[in-house]
């Protein structure tokens, strides 16, 4: 495409995009008339009572998660129903019916090989998500912005025996490109009328339409004004296309197959409680993956569906939104899904300049991006049997999906959070080293998911003799730093209390670890001011253990310092900025005590008695106690807090640090 035609198309794009959003208007954020209620356990009896209470009906129930949708009469209010359920004794969960909307922006209807239905020509638009050298896609790109598809195929191409399960607008199961990878129900016998397998659906022999009164049939109908996007058949052909069957495009798992579970309409909207319904019921009938392109308010109903495919082995990967908003989105900000957010061709997060307006939504939930900028799958939009070009993160999460099965494929006894951790582990970085908030975790890449395997230590001596940059994985290690007690760190401990080591954020730490957990954690070795440090690393909580007790020591042996057992840090100063790796004890949560000779604005020293000038004018142990109290000049205090070391800006050596944690570290004695 030249210049003048870009111009054209990005400008025909914007009167598009302009004509939707005054379409559309302002939209409501959930369905009017509609209650979704959670019985206390054991109350579910009360229900007749309630209904009878509001004059409703039920329209549907969920045995596994213990919810009732309610169906208020004409023109009652919602929130003065949720209000009056709240105050029930019997009532565990009243909220509205929240709305979920496809994560797909309708901005660049291209087709491949057709006529775009801008109507500014024929275009071509090979699949460079998959592989791109450069040259193949009509916007240039960057060399292997992709996720190393080939590479991957090389080792698998996925199995039969992995569901991928796409909650979506369903599938066109007529479709030439997918109409092979169709999830068919084994328990069922095709429209007998009996629930053959006893699963509370009768005839989901191909997935199910969770839609109104629910049906057996899953077309995918999703045409939003006039435009035939057809969004659940296309992220189904990035995730599972049929490929080497000389036809159309590649998926990324070939083998693996796809099951349709409709829960959106042709507006593309759809309803919290279907959402959950058709989560549960992919987990319970063996999806490993469970792909949501769909975004919405915090849907409680769909965060507990989440949860409960998470308990079952399952991994939901949801899509981070299009809005170019920093706030949570949902489904993807809940604890146990995998949030995909969306690349383009030069490997850089998709924003207006690709999109003309939004951007691919970031913040503390991300984990990581994948291509989603002019991404080629399926649709009927022209012709049956064709192919369409989108943008948007609902075309990036499939990618992951597709990844996700990729994995199980050829470790099939793997947990969900070892495939989890393998994506994220496994990433392309692209934005800050480590994790940051626009990119999360980089970009991911298959390849690399399917043949790295991280360097395991028993210990966090271990560490010590390992090289900078290496991957480690590290489990059963103990917190002694928790989430927001010393700003961008965290420190675990072996549960011995022999060595302990830093973790760094570059920007925030993860939410909600606190002192005591026992934690998984992987990530990069580093160093930060001189400290060797786990960079970026990715924590995840397995158990609550004890807090453990501080290592009493010599103030002169803080930090690595020259007495004891540990070797000193000064012996590795022969280069400006050398790392402090000798001494075991940096990192230990540790106690000390001795008389305030310094006070600054966020710190204070305690003399050590070996009066050895840290490079800054001061002697002694340098207290960084950040927002706590300082105790006065001259006091003897007590100082409990992590045994650390820096390197001062200039300076060619290191000083001992102690970081206390929280305000009882600090005791003043006298």
């Amino acid at each position: 495409m030249n210049n003048f035609n870009r111009t054209l198309y990005r400008l025909a794009v914007l009167v598009l995009a302009l004509w939707l959003a005054g379409t559309y208007g302002v939209q409501a954020d959930y369905a009017p008339g509609e209650v979704i209620v959670i019985p206390k356990a054991g109350k579910l009896a009360a229900m007749p009572s309630l209904l009878a209470a509001q004059g409703a009906t039920v329209k549907n129930t969920s045995s596994r998660l213990g919810s009732v949708t309610l169906k208020l009469p004409k023109g009652q209010s919602v929130q003065e129903a949720v209000n009056a359920l709240k105050k029930d004794p019997n009532v565990a969960y009243a909220g509205p019916n929240h709305i979920l909307r496809i994560a797909l922006l309708p901005n660049d209807p291209l087709l491949r090989d057709g006529y775009d239905l801008l109507g500014i020509g024929y275009f071509t638009e090979p699949q460079w998500g998959l592989y791109n050298d450069g040259s193949n896609n009509s916007y240039g790109g960057k060399l292997r912005a992709d996720i190393h598809a080939p590479e991957a195929w090389e080792i698998t191409t996925g199995s039969p025996n992995v569901v991928i399960a796409i909650i979506d607008t369903g599938i066109d199961y007529t479709h030439p490109d997918i109409q092979d990878k169709v999830w068919i129900n084994a328990g069922e016998i095709p429209n007998n009328g009996i629930d053959d397998d006893n699963n509370g659906y009768v005839d989901d022999w191909r997935g199910w339409n969770f839609l109104g009164a629910g049906s057996n049939d899953p077309m995918d109908d999703n045409s939003e004004q006039g435009l035939a996007i057809h969004h659940g058949t296309f992220t189904a052909g990035v995730a599972g296309a049929s490929s080497d069957n000389g036809e159309g495009i590649a998926g990324v798992s070939w083998d693996s197959p796809v099951m349709a579970l409709k829960v959106i309409g042709a507006d593309g909207s759809g309803l919290e409680d279907d959402a959950a319904r058709a989560v549960v019921y992919a987990a319970d009938n063996g999806a490993k993956v469970i792909n949501m392109s769909l975004t919405g308010e915090d849907a409680p109903l769909l965060h507990q569906a989440v949860d409960y495919a998470w308990s079952k082995g399952a991994l939901v990967v949801c899509a981070s939104g299009n809005e170019n908003l920093s706030t949570p989105t949902y489904p993807a900000s809940y604890q146990h899904a995998l949030s995909v957010g969306a690349t383009n061709e030069y490997d850089e997060r998709c924003t207006a300049a690709d999109w003309l307006s939004g951007g691919s939504n970031y913040g503390d939930y991300l984990d990581v991006m994948a291509p989603g900028n002019n991404i080629l799958s399926l649709t009927d939009a022209v012709e049956p049997g064709g192919y369409y070009t989108l943008p948007g993160t609902s075309a990036a999460a499939p990618f992951v999906s597709g990844i996700a099965a990729l994995i199980w494929s050829v470790h099939p006894d793997w947990t969900n959070q070892q495939v989890f951790d393998q994506i994220v582990r496994t990433c392309d970085d692209i934005g800050t080293p480590g994790w940051d908030m626009y990119t999360g975790w980089g970009r991911v890449n298959a390849y690399r998911a399917l043949t790295e395997v991280s360097s395991e230590t028993a210990t966090i001596a271990e560490l010590k003799t390992m090289p900078l940059n290496s991957s480690v994985l590290l489990k059963g290690k103990v917190l002694t730093v928790g989430s927001g007690q010393i700003a961008n760190r965290l420190y675990i401990q072996d549960a011995s209390s022999y060595a302990g080591i830093l973790l760094y954020f570059a920007e925030s730490v993860p939410a909600g670890l606190a002192q005591g957990d026992t934690v998984e954690v992987f990530g990069k070795l580093g160093t930060v001011s001189g400290e060797l440090a786990i960079t970026g690393g990715s924590v995840t909580r397995m158990a609550t253990a004890p807090v453990p007790k501080p290592v009493t020591m010599r103030n002169k042996a803080l930090g690595g310092g020259t007495t004891g057992n540990q070797q000193g840090v000064v012996d590795h100063y022969s280069l400006p900025r050398q790392m402090a790796i000798g001494a075991s004890n940096i990192g230990v949560l540790a106690s000390a005590w001795g008389k305030v000779t310094a006070i600054g604005f966020d710190w204070f020293y305690i003399d050590d008695g070996a009066g050895l000038d840290d490079g800054t004018g001061n002697t002694g142990v340098y207290v960084n106690c950040g927002p706590l109290v300082r105790p006065g000049l001259n006091k003897i205090v007590r100082v409990t807090g992590i045994s650390s070391c820096d390197i001062p800006q200039g300076a060619t050596v290191a000083r001992r640090v102690l970081r206390p944690r929280q305000q009882s570290d600090i005791e003043v004695l006298k």
